[in-house]
């Protein structure tokens, strides 16, 4: 959530130096900046040790310390808390459930003690609790003494040290604080209470500035704040001040007659006496101001050249910047951050879609999907909002499906969303319901009292998914393997994630939903009759070719992706540009044109191959020796090769030796020479069907509407299968059949000639025997 923190920068760039006059850092933190234990309220309400986050827990773990927060070291009665926190509507044993989360946050707020002892705790005071700390381990104290102080130097003429210190103050805004909490309502009130402070330290810095001439760094501050606070008369005042010693006094007068009329059409009154004072100055060239008002000052922000009637300049300083000593040039204090909305209003793009937070990647490198990632963020918050729908990640094996979940998924963590996952897992000895009891699992562990409610209410129904969450052993009793027993076991558990997203939005991933057990599918379709405007995103990812292959069988996987509530992103490989983007990336070297073209081509821009193949070259360096990357690329990589053969031992066994013979007839065939070499004795048809749904096989749009492998290699690891003798028998089939109709194939002679390349096997060291060796019917 780059938005939210992109005050960083100046803060640490203040953090390296005391105040003007001498006196010593408010935050007392090292030179790098990150505090040894830190309560952070500006942006999302986080605790700090040593720089990493401790585990405040779901939302409303965190709106009670918040809630504990605004009345810090103050005693807050437990049935206040108890109201607040669930605005009328307490569980059923709510005092007892307010003990829990007490016992969570002195846990969390304990796993960042030091020897020194711990840094903030909770104590129970009657007749409620207290939040007990040192309030400079708090950003909000650190920003309202900065603020104190700043304005305390502007009365007393310390314009310099003013400046100072309201710019170090207005750098801990890395967003709007508690952001995700504004729906209690003390919070709320708290939130904007800082937000007025806030503008009070926009304007006090912008009136120290002017008095010592920073103009220029006056209207690029003021700009942004003037548009969302147009009726706020004092910023207007120090940005029409700015203009005018910039020497665009026909944009100030205008940014006054725009005020004049917003404040008669609005509030139907004229500009204060304050306002009308810097007009009057203006007109009669009464400026450069001199020095302030002793009230403070007002700070907006733009460049030199905007238009006041139009948007926003492009050119306004977003990101962080350094602060500006006494003869340093002019410089801009950064804009105030970015807040991202509640579900209910997301922010779109362009477009319309819905834009997530662009948080850094922690693993891998995710190139192209920038459009994907945005319709599947969409998807996602509009399923929290109450969508009703399920979402579908496809693609084929590598394609890069759950990179992009989990690129997903490190976003909405920003959001302080939670995300749970479980994986489908196919073969002997899986339990029913496995991909569900992974589910679960992370529950209960994220959620232990809204999960031991869920047990206490439905007892032995859930016993298929109970695990302990300390031991990791599964809890099973006796089975019922009756039809009715089978559905109350799934109604509890839709029933208990239903409930849980209640209490706080959640977002679960299945992945690989094609190798899903029959239970794990049925509970699937039943959750999603049950989803009516519930706060539960439920996101799969499936190899589209096994939902191909599902899709004819009519089974469960084609059943939820093809219902009309589930919104599909498909994912293809990428295109050439973006494979050199992705080579670059993960190897930091300039790839020629000419290596690229091979380099995608024999990928067709699938990452993870991609990523085998660039393996198999071993130094990055050589990839920009053809020779040596065309060798690398004539063998299959053993982790490719062991996917493909997967992929292809799920076949059924006449659909396997019709694709076997098909490896053999070239880059281009005729369905009627496959039904010539194979005889009568198998269904070719069908199997050429069957091949093609599983997106094995295309057939050409035009006549002779001819056959062909969609990946070649398929097609190689087809032919390295086959034996010297099973070779030798197809060579003389496809050679008999070429002589009975020699008319009709002999434009297939020649195709027939077009054959992948020769891939050397275990068995036939000298190169398997490909379509080569298929003589062309004499003449």
């Amino acid at each position: 959530m780059s938005d939210l923190f992109k005050g960083v920068t100046l803060e640490r760039a203040i953090d390296r130096k005391a105040t003007a006059d001498g006196r010593p850092r408010v935050d007392g933190a090292v030179e790098t900046g990150v505090s040894a234990w830190e309560l952070r309220v500006f942006g999302s309400l986080t605790a700090l040790h040593a720089g990493r986050s401790l585990p405040l827990g779901p939302l409303r773990h965190r709106a009670l310390l918040g809630l504990l927060l605004v009345r810090m070291g103050n005693v807050v009665a437990a049935g206040q808390l108890v109201d607040e926190l669930w605005s009328g509507r307490p569980p059923r044993r709510p005092i007892a459930t307010l003990q829990t989360y007490v016992s969570h946050l002195r846990r969390a707020l304990a796993s960042g003690g030091e020897q020194g002892g711990v840094r903030a705790r909770v104590r129970h005071s009657s007749p409620g609790y207290v939040l007990e700390i040192d309030p400079e381990l708090v950003d909000v104290h650190r920003f309202e003494t900065l603020v104190d102080r700043g304005r305390q130097d502007l009365a007393e003429r310390r314009f310099h040290s003013a400046r100072d210190e309201l710019s170090q103050a207005l750098a801990l805004w890395r967003g709007d604080p508690y952001l995700e909490l504004t729906s209690y309502g003390p919070i709320a009130d708290e939130n904007e209470r800082l937000e007025q402070l806030r503008l009070t330290a926009v304007e006090t810095r912008a009136g120290a500035c002017l008095a010592i001439g920073e103009a220029d760094s006056v209207v690029t501050a003021l700009y942004p704040e003037v548009q969302r606070n147009p009726t706020r008369e004092r910023c207007v005042g120090h940005l029409m001040s700015g203009l005018y010693l910039l020497g665009r006094q026909a944009e100030s007068l205008r940014l006054y007659e725009q005020t004049r009329r917003h404040l008669a059409d609005e509030l139907g009154v004229d500009p204060g006496a304050e306002l009308q004072g810097v007009h009057a100055d203006i007109l009669h060239q009464r400026l450069p101001l001199t020095e302030p008002p002793a009230s403070g000052g007002s700070c907006v922000i733009t460049d030199r050249g905007t238009d006041l009637c139009g948007p926003g300049p492009e050119a306004a300083p977003r990101s962080a910047a350094a602060v500006p000593g006494p003869d340093d040039p002019p410089t801009a204090v950064p804009e105030r951050p970015f807040r991202p909305p509640q579900p209910a209003a997301r922010t779109r793009d362009t477009t319309g879609a819905r834009l997530l937070p662009g948080g850094a990647r922690t693993r891998g490198v995710l190139v192209g999907r920038d459009r994907e990632l945005a319709v599947l963020g969409d998807h996602v918050l509009d399923a929290l909002d109450g969508g009703s729908h399920l979402t579908a990640v496809l693609g084929e094996m590598g394609v890069g499906k759950t990179e992009l979940v989990e690129e997903l998924a490190v976003r909405l963590h920003e959001l302080l969303q939670e995300v749970v996952w479980g994986r489908c897992t196919s073969g002997e000895g899986v339990p029913a319901y496995w991909v569900w009891a992974q589910v679960f699992r992370q529950l209960a562990v994220s959620r232990p009292e809204a999960f031991r409610k869920a047990e206490a209410r439905f007892g032995s129904l859930l016993a298929p998914l109970m695990l302990d969450p300390e031991s990791g052993r599964r809890s099973l009793s006796g089975e019922d393997p009756s039809a009715r027993a089978r559905f109350l076991t799934q109604d509890a558990m839709c029933e208990t994630l239903l409930s849980l997203a209640a209490e706080d939005p959640l977002v679960v991933v299945l992945e690989d939903l094609d190798q899903a057990d029959e239970s794990s599918l049925e509970l699937l379709a039943l959750l999603r009759t049950r989803l009516h405007c519930e706060p539960l995103s439920v996101v799969v990812t499936a190899d589209d070719t096994g939902a191909a292959a599902d899709l004819m069988g009519g089974g469960a996987v084609a059943e939820a992706l093809g219902d009309s509530r589930t919104r599909s992103v498909r994912l293809t490989g990428l295109s050439r540009r973006e494979t050199g983007d992705l080579v670059s990336a993960q190897t930091l070297v300039e790839v020629p044109d000419e290596v690229l073209r091979l380099l995608h081509e024999r990928s067709r821009g699938n990452p993870y191959v991609l990523h085998q193949f660039i393996a198999g070259v071993g130094d990055p360096g050589l990839l920009c020796d053809r020779a040596v990357v065309e060798n690398a690329l004539a063998d299959i990589p053993v982790g490719v090769r062991q996917a493909l053969c997967r992929r292809l031992a799920a076949l059924p066994g006449p659909v396997l030796d019709v694709l076997r013979c098909c490896s053999a007839l070239g880059g281009a065939f005729e369905l009627a020479l496959v039904r010539a070499v194979l005889g009568g004795s198998t269904d070719v048809e069908a199997a050429i069907e069957a091949a093609t749904r599983r997106g094995l096989l295309r057939r050409a749009a035009q006549p002779p509407f001819l056959l062909s492998f969609r990946d070649e290699l398929v097609q190689e690891v087809l032919l390295g299968e086959l034996s010297g003798s099973d070779r030798a028998r197809l060579r003389e089939s496809v050679v008999r059949a070429l002589a009975q109709r020699p008319a009709e194939y002999e434009p297939g002679r020649e195709r027939a000639r077009r054959t992948p390349r020769r891939h050397s096997t275990a068995g036939d060291p000298k190169g398997a025997c490909g379509p080569t060796s298929v003589p062309p019917h004499p003449a």
